[in-house]
This record gives C-alpha cells, sequence and structure tokens, in this order.
C-alpha cells in the first residue's frame, strides 16, 4: 500500500484520536499550578512535518512528566517547560522523536515506521485503530492481493485468504453472482451472507434472481460492479462483537471495502489488463462405459426414448439404430460424448486511471472495460465501471465525494438446478452411446423443434437453446457517495455521511414456439427498479489523560430501501419471426413492490490503559418497518476487552507481540416486508369473469412476530516471534441463534401452506488459525508465506418443538431433501437409504 495513503488512514485515525475540545494541555487534568508555571519558564514553539507536510495531532511532551501537547491543524505546537528539558515527540505510524527545547522555533521531521503502520486497521464506522486496542479478531486484505490475479467479480479473489470465510461461486458463470459465508450460516430462512459497506456506506448486494429446485438464473449481484484496481483495502469483521454496531443488516458480519484516492503525485495515470482463459473442468469421465442408451437391458428401436439413460444392453457394436435426423449408427459406446459441445472461453479486462492531485483537493477517475465469452457457445457478456472520487479540505472540514456507474450486458446466462433449458444437466444425463453433435439437427426443415428424445420437456436440445431461444438483461447502477467531517478541534469532530443506490435491471427470457413445455411460444420480461438511501451521522471524541486513552463514538443512521418490480409475461406467438411482446396474443403483467426503513442509534466507548489494557462497550438500537409496533425496536450489546501482555514480559526480539482477547456480543435480525398481514393482488388477466384480485399468502402472517437473536462469545491470541517474522492468530468461536424467523408446515384446513413463527436454534463453535512468517528477508527480496486454517461446526439444535425437520429444497422425484433436521448440520440431505442388518450389510 502506497505510504502516503497510509499516512492518510493514520492521519485521520489520529484526528479521531484527540477529540473533546478544550483541553490545551492533554495530558494534565487541571490547569498547572502558580509553582508549576514558575518552574516552567521557557516556552518552546515548533512544528511537525513528515516528508509532504504538517502532522495535525502529532503528541509533544516534556520527557519524565505528565506535561505535554499536540500539533494544531497546521502541525504547530507551543509549550511551557523546563530550562534544557528534552521533547518527545510522537505520533500513530511513525517513528518517535526526542529533541532539546531551545530558545528558537523547533522543526521537527516525523519518519514512517513501516511496523507500526502495518498495526492500523480499519474497524466498524470506518475508524481507524490499532490492532493491538481490539478485543475480537478482524483480518484484513491489501488491494494489491486483489489485482495479481483478478477475477469477474471482485469477491471471489477473497477465497483463501481469511480464515473462517467461504467463498462459493454458483454454475452462473462470470455474470453470476458470488455466494459468501462466515463462520457457518446462522440463520434458517435467511441467505447468511455478510453486509458489504464501501467507504462507509452499505451496498445494495441484491441478486434479482437465482436458482430453485424447479432452475431458475442466477441474475448476479452488487459485488461485482466493484472494480479491484479502485480497492485500497478490505477488512472482514467476522463476529458479532466486530460488526455490532451496523445492526441488523449486519448479523452475518461487515466485509469493509475501502477505495483509493488521488495519490500524492500532480498527475499519475495508470493502465492495467489482463485475460485469461476457461475450459470445461467436468469432463464426466468416471460415467460406467459398458452399457448403452436404454434401461433395463434393453433399448427403444426407434432411438427416441430413454436417451438421458444409459442401462441398456452392451454397447458392443452389434445392432444398428436409426435416430432422429434419420441416420442409422452402430451402437457403440462414444468416449468423452459431451464435451465438444464448449469451447475455450476468453476474459479480457482492461482499466485506465488518471489521478490529480493539488494541494488538499484530489481526483480520481476510473474506467474499466471486461469483455467475456463464455464457454458455452452464444453467450457473451460486458461490464463498463466508471468510478470518480474527489477530496478536498477547507479549513476546519474535509469533504469527500464519490460517484459510480455500471452498465452491464449479458447474452444467454445459463439455466442452473432442474430447469428444462439447464445445458449442463442435459449434457450430463446424455446416454453413453450418444454424441451431442448428433443434436446439431436441432429443427425441421419447417424451422420446428426437432423430436430427439420423445418431446421430453425436461430435457431440451442444446443447440436449440442457444440459437433458437435466449435470454438477456441489461443493468445501470449508479451509486453516489458524500462524507462531511467537521474537526472541531483535535479532539473532536463531527461527520455526515449520505449514499445513495438506484439500479435498473431487465431480464428477458424468451422459449421459441414447438420448444418443449412452451409450444406456443413464451416471452417473460422483468423490470428491476431498485433505490437505496442511507443517511448517517457521528460524533466521534478522543482523549488522553495520563496513563487512560479514551474514545467515543455517537451516532445514528436511517436506512430506507424502494424497491419496484414489473414482471410481464407474454404467450402464444403469432408473429413468429419477431420476439417482441407485440408478436404475442396474450398478455398479463403482475407489479410488485418492496419498501422496508430502519432506523438505528449506537454508541461506543473504547478505554486503554499504559497502551496494555484495552476495554471496549457498544450499544445499538434499531427500528425495523418490518416488525410489528411492539417489537420493531430492539437494542443488542457487545463487550470486548485485550490485554497486550507482551509490554509486560519484555522478551525483545524473541516475543516483541503477544495478546489475549475476549469479547461477547449480542446482534439481531428482522425479516422481509408483508409478513404481518394478508396482502391482496391484482390478477393479472382481464377477461370478463375473471376474478379482479385475490390475497397471495400462502403463509399465515404474524403480528407477534419478534426479531432473531444471536449470541457470540470469542476468545483470540496473538503473537508475533523473531522480530515479526512470524505471526501467529488463534481464535475460537461458539454462536447460537435463537427466535428465527420461519415459516413452518401449517394444516391445510387452515387454507395456509406455512405459519410465521418465531422458533429454531442454530449452534455455530469453530476455530481460527492464521500463520504468517518471512523466512527470507533481504534489503532488495523478501518472501512470505501465509496459511490458515479454520473448522466450524454447524448443529441445528431445536425446531418448533413439533417437527424435528425444517425442508429448505426438495427434490420430490427422489424423495429427497435439503434440510433443517434436529441434531444434524444446517443443509443437511436427507433421504431414502438401503436396510441394512447389524453388520451393515445392504437387505435384499
Amino acid at each position: 500500500m502506497n505510504m502516503e495513503k497510509c499516512k492518510y488512514l493514520l492521519f485521520c485515525g489520529t484526528l479521531a484520536l484527540w477529540m473533546a475540545g478544550g483541553f490545551q494541555q492533554v495530558y494534565a487534568a487541571t490547569e498547572p499550578s502558580s509553582q508549576a508555571i514558575q518552574q516552567q519558564s521557557n516556552k518552546v514553539t515548533g512544528k511537525v512535518s513528515d516528508a509532504t507536510g504538517p502532522i495535525i495531532g502529532a503528541s509533544v511532551v516534556e520527557k519524565g512528566t505528565a506535561n505535554g501537547t499536540i500539533t494544531d491543524l497546521d502541525g504547530n505546537f507551543s509549550l511551557n517547560v523546563k530550562t534544557g528539558a528534552t521533547l518527545v515527540v510522537s505520533y500513530v505510524g511513525y517513528k518517535s522523536e526526542e529533541v532539546k527545547a531551545g530558545r528558537g522555533p523547533l522543526n521537527i521531521t516525523l519518519k514512517e515506521d513501516a511496523k507500526a503502520l502495518d498495526e492500523v486497521v480499519v474497524t466498524a464506522l470506518g475508524i481507524k485503530r490499532e490492532r493491538k486496542a481490539l478485543g475480537y479478531g478482524i483480518d484484513e486484505v491489501k488491494g494489491e492481493a486483489l489485482t495479481k490475479a483478478k477475477e469477474t467479480n471482485l469477491i471471489n479473489s477473497m477465497a483463501g485468504r481469511v480464515p473462517g470465510l467461504v467463498v462459493s461461486q454458483t454454475a452462473g458463470g462470470p455474470s453470476g453472482s458470488t455466494r459468501v459465508i462466515l463462520r457457518g450460516s446462522t440463520e434458517m430462512t435467511g441467505n447468511n451472507q455478510p453486509l458489504y459497506v464501501v467507504d462507509g456506506v452499505p451496498l445494495d448486494n441484491t441478486n434479482f434472481g437465482s436458482a430453485g429446485t424447479n432452475g431458475g438464473f442466477d441474475l448476479g449481484d452488487g459485488i461485482s460492479s466493484i472494480n479491484a484496481d479502485d480497492v485500497e483495502n478490505m477488512s472482514v469483521l467476522k463476529g458479532p462483537a466486530a460488526s455490532a454496531l451496523y445492526g441488523s443488516r449486519a448479523s452475518h458480519g461487515v466485509i469493509l471495502i475501502t477505495t483509493k484516492r488521488a495519490n500524492k503525485d500532480k498527475v499519475s495515470v495508470e493502465y492495467n489488463g489482463t485475460l485469461t482463459f476457461d475450459t470445461q473442468l467436468a469432463k464426466w469421465d468416471e460415467v460406467q462405459q459398458i452399457y448403452g442408451m436404454g434401461s433395463n437391458g434393453t433399448y427403444s428401436y426407434d432411438a427416441i426414448s430413454n436417451t438421458n439413460k444409459s442401462w441398456g444392453p452392451k454397447a458392443d457394436g452389434s445392432n444398428m439404430l436409426k435416430y432422429f435426423d434419420g441416420v442409422e449408427r452402430p451402437f457403440l459406446i462414444v468416449p468423452d460424448n459431451t464435451s465438444n459441445f464448449f469451447r475455450t472461453g476468453i476474459t479480457a479486462t482492461n482499466s485506465a486511471i488518471i489521478g490529480v492531485n493539488s494541494g488538499k483537493t484530489g481526483i480520481r477517475f476510473t474506467y474499466t472495460d471486461m469483455r467475456n465469452k463464455d464457454i458455452v457457445p452464444q453467450t457473451h457478456m460486458s461490464r463498463d465501471i466508471f468510478n470518480l472520487r474527489a477530496n478536498t479540505s477547507a479549513g476546519k472540514v474535509d469533504l469527500d465525494f464519490s460517484v459510480n456507474y455500471t452498465r452491464e450486458d449479458v447474452k444467454n446466462r445459463p439455466a442452473l438446478g432442474d430447469s428444462k433449458s439447464n445445458i449442463g444437466k442435459n449434457l450430463m444425463t446424455l446416454a453413453t452411446t450418444y454424441d451431442q453433435e448428433w443434436l446439431q439437427t436441432y429443427q425441421t426443415a419447417d424451422g420446428e423443434y426437432s423430436n430427439w428424445n420423445g418431446m421430453d420437456p425436461y430435457n431440451v436440445n442444446p443447440y436449440w437453446d442457444i440459437y433458437k431461444n435466449f435470454n438477456k438483461s441489461k443493468k445501470d447502477l449508479f451509486r453516489m457517495n458524500g462524507k462531511a467531517v467537521w474537526n472541531i478541534d483535535p479532539h473532536l469532530k463531527l461527520q455526515a455521511t449520505l449514499g445513495a443506490e438506484l439500479n435498473w435491471f431487465t431480464f428477458d427470457d424468451y422459449k421459441a414456439p414447438t420448444t418443449p413445455g412452451f409450444e406456443a411460444g413464451r416471452l417473460q420480461n422483468s423490470a428491476f427498479r431498485n433505490r437505496m438511501y442511507n443517511f448517517e451521522v457521528l460524533a466521534l471524541y478522543n482523549n488522553h489523560w495520563g496513563d487512560f486513552d479514551f474514545n467515543a463514538t455517537l451516532g445514528g443512521n436511517v436506512y430506507k430501501v424502494n424497491n419496484q418490480t414489473t414482471v410481464t409475461t407474454a404467450q402464444d406467438m403469432k408473429i413468429r419471426d419477431v420476439p417482441s411482446l407485440t408478436s404475442f396474443n396474450e398478455i398479463s403483467v403482475v407489479p410488485g413492490s418492496y419498501r422496508k426503513q430502519i432506523n438505528s442509534v449506537y454508541g461506543a466507548v473504547n478505554v486503554g490503559w499504559k497502551h496494555m489494557l484495552y476495554l471496549d462497550a457498544t450499544l445499538r438500537g434499531d427500528q425495523s418497518s418490518t416488525l410489528p409496533t411492539g417489537n420493531n425496536m430492539y437494542m443488542y450489546p457487545s463487550f470486548s476487552g485485550s490485554f497486550v501482555f507482551s509490554e509486560l514480559t519484555k522478551l525483545g526480539d524473541l516475543l516483541p507481540y503477544g495478546k489475549v482477547r475476549m469479547s461477547w456480543a449480542q446482534v439481531g435480525s428482522d425479516t422481509d416486508p408483508y409478513q404481518l398481514g394478508l396482502v391482496y393482488t391484482k390478477s393479472k388477466y382481464a377477461y370478463p369473469g375473471y376474478t379482479i384480485g385475490y390475497i397471495d399468502n400462502g403463509t399465515i402472517p404474524n403480528k407477534d412476530l419478534k426479531p432473531t437473536k444471536t449470541n457470540s462469545v470469542e476468545m483470540g491470541l496473538e503473537l508475533k516471534f523473531l522480530k515479526n517474522r512470524i505471526g501467529l492468530d488463534f481464535t475460537y468461536y461458539s454462536q447460537i441463534s435463537k427466535k428465527q424467523i420461519m415459516g413452518m408446515a401449517s394444516s391445510w384446513t387452515t387454507g395456509y401452506n406455512y405459519r410465521l413463527i418465531n422458533a429454531g436454534k442454530i449452534e455455530n463453535k469453530g476455530i481460527e488459525i492464521a500463520l504468517s512468517t518471512r523466512p527470507i528477508q533481504t534489503r532488495d527480496f523478501s518472501w512470505d508465506i501465509n496459511l490458515n486454517f479454520s473448522k466450524n461446526s454447524n448443529k441445528v439444535k431445536e425446531l418448533d418443538g413439533e417437527s424435528d425437520m425444517f425442508e429448505l429444497e426438495k427434490a420430490s422425484w427422489l424423495d429427497v431433501q435439503v434440510a433443517a433436521k434436529v441434531g444434524e448440520n444446517f443443509g443437511s440431505i436427507v433421504g431414502p437409504d438401503f436396510q441394512r442388518n447389524e453388520k451393515g450389510d445392504i437387505l435384499i
């Protein structure tokens, strides 16, 4: 990380550390006595700077006394000291200097301390703190690590870098979303993903569509609009104690993203480019290669039945079969019969960056162009990201603004799950004697669907899907952040942050006429308009009294979401050459809305003693619009502490740093809107005699719903050995989430399928180990080896007391479920098995 940017982060952190006005001499709680004034007969003045300019808030102390002050906004100081006294000048992130007090003004230049810079991290609310002061675990990843091997989604680059963080990509390819889980799943019905905060403003990571049992499309997420070239660093707050100040939105953890500013050079120009290639990973080469198409040892002579089964007679070539395209072929195994369908994918990413800095004003502009051709033919996407960040200072006020615009176009996202058009599934189940190349005859001379498998509606010809059917999406995303900081004095500052996110997303899914299951043709257009607003005000105070450090934060936040959805479905296509809504006879429109608001107040107090013992306490209260009056206001506290025992042991280079830490926290979470009452929906048809509207509830509302609560305990040990060249971080945690908001099965006699209740308890406990080493270090070369390990034990402890299993998804044709079963891991696969005797042998 650029030293100037490190200095800036520490500069802002120290401004927060010297907050509360009124004390000229922070080390004296009262004004000096007249006798002391007589002894301090020499008034010393001076200025403290670094290589780039004055330092605000540097500590200047008369050595051996509590007499001291700090530098003002121009780096100047004035202090009465004894004649011949020595001044100790220090600032977080810099090496301390000792200077003899003289009669003339002193000009003191501090040098950066790279070791100290590494120990400053970004914590909740964007506050910079020394790592040793934290009573909970936090992991930080520098921006350079994310650009070495660029991913189409920034968060994919975090895989394997942080213990306890699990990154999983869907089969949606580059245009799909990425799922991130921190320390296991804590809710049975939520998405269990962390909150992303960019430069102090929460990011809307909504996925407009995902796959379920019956298929669907992964329509991407919000984090993909962040360009890795713009990231300064990412901090991962895994435990509730670390993320409690962010409230119910952060019940699954927080990932803080700090973006780059213009560097200290007056004008800078940068170009970054990457080119990656993708190939098919799964070859299905473990499929048996003896028996061919068919079932029960036989096959169909017309060769259009059982095309997805490989349990026919032995494929020895003794027979000839006539296939749907009229060609006779020998009944033989076709090795690797699917791979030739795919191509080599390619992704090209190019970024241009311009930075301008003049005095206290900086502007940084980034343009990123990403183009992708997927391994599936006729599938491609483009993503353009424009990012502008400007910052300036006017007197005691610092201003920081950023604007981000993302434009994304995708053609033919892959269908997922058990979708009729899931190309991977349809190829994977192809019989071992069937070559996918034969399916290139996907249409008749009249342009209609070729019946290659008995018009099986669950396995559509992949070539028909990519050349006749199509889907396409378009996204326009605007993200705007503004921050104003009023540095009232070196002790106190007020900060206001305003963020807005506007997202327009459209998705068209077209099925050509004669497609199995859509014989009349269908075009479905889904239009989403999401608006998210976030406003926050903070007061930050800090001071030092003798051996004590004190920090306090008080803030309030308003979070508001207003989303609108319109789904237009057109069927019965009459003008078959023009896939537009006007070409269909039957059109229905279903509107939808999603509105939610959370009002919050919160505070934090941090106390340190002799840079050795630290205690933290936080308290946050949320008021959610999705919960009933009386239960919609909920509080959750956190307490944490750390003891830096290396300050006592003084083992020098052998053990320069050692710390134990412990925290306890409670966080809560709410639910989606419209769960408290009946929702009425207008009918999508306007035919005479047809129902005008109806109640669109399959779940009994609950007017007494309460928030989910998660209690967490965390303990940790941090050690550094041999001049900090070996580091060890060990963490143990235990979390219990109870009062889950769940839709449990209801009796059909109620007229509903489910009832919404507070029930269920999930326990997560585990360990995390991070080992960092630098085995080789010379003047011009260093080699770092970092290892991490994590293990999470996740158990469903209880449900509603009446049942022991809660179904999440079900494959009804196999009687297999993904479920939350009491005593088992959350998300266990439950299904029938063979009956066995006492020895474990299968009973036949």
